[in-house]
């Protein structure tokens, strides 16, 4: 029954963020005075960005210039944006943009007071639509950084349900990461959220190198990027995939070898014990 309600849930989730856009996607052309969302979203998630606006002119090409209300500092709005001196026509001359660049010297704060920007019609969507997507996927970084800060309240069911509203917004490439997250959470709890005892940890951890084993296996660049030297995170960062499988290989990987030190492991089958240390072993970065 439970399987049954996650499936339907996971489907009406899908419905409702299909509506949404499709509703988004079919206004397209918002008008002068509406609030609209920027959306700037990241691989990475965290980098995340966005901006709040109210319409001041709708440019022939369909781009927008607006004032903004709101916005997410940091990212590096001087790729997406470009600056216009409140009240001043979006048609200006060269000159006179680049003049107005002189105001704009750190592309990583807007400057609300004294300028407008033109942004592209491609980034903008309504207002609840950018809200209600931004939120949902903050909520699975949420999910991801609660597993791997040992949160002891988040069970596997959680996760899979994470998986859910994942394939629902759009980041179904975040699931492989969750599946390994699974296997690790059950390598330490039971049934009822039981703390497993450190022996008893040993068998399923087994089983979730082994899991990365295999998919080392069928994925050779994550294989690379994973025991690469020095891993190139700016780039990382850019893939949803790959970003979120190196961070839970590193997890699981490293709390395998933590468990080799806790006190009682001799408890675990031998062959169990013999096999982990040979798989720390092989996923050792040197």
């Amino acid at each position: 029954m439970i399987g049954f309600i996650n499936k339907h849930y996971s489907k009406v989730l899908a419905l409702c963020f299909a509506v949404l856009f499709v509703n988004s996607a079919l206004a397209s052309q918002f008008k002068v005075g509406d609030t609209v969302f920027v959306a700037y979203p990241a691989a990475n998630i965290k980098d995340d960005a966005f901006i709040i606006g109210k319409v001041k002119q709708v440019l022939p090409n369909g781009d927008y210039k607006i004032s903004v209300i709101d916005y997410v500092e940091g990212h590096d709005y001087g790729v997406s944006c470009v600056p216009m001196v409140k009240n001043e026509s979006a048609t200006s001359s060269k000159d006179e943009l680049s003049q107005v660049w002189d105001m704009w010297t750190d592309t990583t704060k807007l400057n609300k007071e004294e300028l407008d920007y033109v942004v592209s019609k491609k980034d903008v969507v309504d207002l609840g639509y950018g809200k209600t997507s931004f939120i949902e996927r903050n909520n699975l970084y949420i999910v991801f950084g609660r597993w791997k800060s040992d949160a002891p309240m988040l069970n596997v069911e959680r996760i899979a349900k994470a998986e859910q509203q994942a394939k629902a917004v759009g980041l179904a490439d975040m699931n492989p990461a969750f599946e390994l997250a699974k296997l690790h959470r059950a390598s330490f709890y039971g049934d009822f959220g039981r703390p497993l005892m450190p022996f008893e940890s040993i068998k399923p951890l087994v089983s979730a190198l082994k899991a990365i084993e295999a998919l080392f296996t069928e994925d050779k660049e994550l294989k690379n990027i994973w025991f690469a030297k020095q891993r190139d995170w700016k780039k990382l960062s850019k893939n949803t995939k790959y970003y979120f499988m190196v961070e839970a290989i590193d997890k699981v990987v490293e709390d395998s070898k933590s468990q080799l030190y806790e006190e009682d492991i001799d408890k675990a089958d031998p062959k169990d014990l013999n096999q982990l240390k040979q798989l720390v072993t092989e996923f050792s970065r040197k």
